[in-house]
């Protein structure tokens, strides 16, 4: 009897364990996001000078280097909506795929690509993009 209770317990607990981890594969997948990003610099000062007068901007710091980004999306064909609106203006940025892993944050975004997919005008796209960036600073890079 105490076999058979024990081989239950282990079925049952290592269900559940598969289905947190099974969980956890699909919520990496589900931050995937992508980054508009303008360059990298070697210091914050030359950093700010080759930030574009046009739109909102995020400046992060990793490993002694200054990333300068424009935009961020969770789907790609926004990010160049945005990208070439800046190429409009001749800046010319690159997009890089990225992992976010803040929930409330991806959320967000998630609710600002919906209308992006839906922005056709120059200062739609560019007024959605600035509330994003202006959300991730204060979600992401602020904590």
């Amino acid at each position: 009897m105490g076999v058979v209770i024990a081989i239950v317990l282990g079925l049952v607990g290592g269900n559940i364990l598969y289905k947190q981890y099974e969980k956890a594969q699909n919520i990496n997948v589900d931050y995937n996001s992508y980054l508009l990003q303008l360059g990298i610099y070697d210091s914050y000062e030359e950093a700010l000078k080759k930030v574009p007068k046009i739109g909102n901007y995020a400046i992060v710091e990793s490993d002694n280097k200054y990333y300068v980004y424009l935009g961020i999306s969770t789907k790609k064909d926004n990010a160049k909506k945005v990208a070439n609106v800046f190429l409009d203006e001749d800046i010319d940025v690159a997009i890089k795929k990225t992992v976010i892993d803040n929930v409330e944050f991806m959320s967000n975004l998630e609710q600002y690509d919906v209308l992006l997919d839906n922005a056709n005008s120059k200062e739609d796209i560019m007024s959605i993009n600035e509330v994003i960036l202006s959300s991730y600073e204060e979600m992401v890079l602020d904590n």
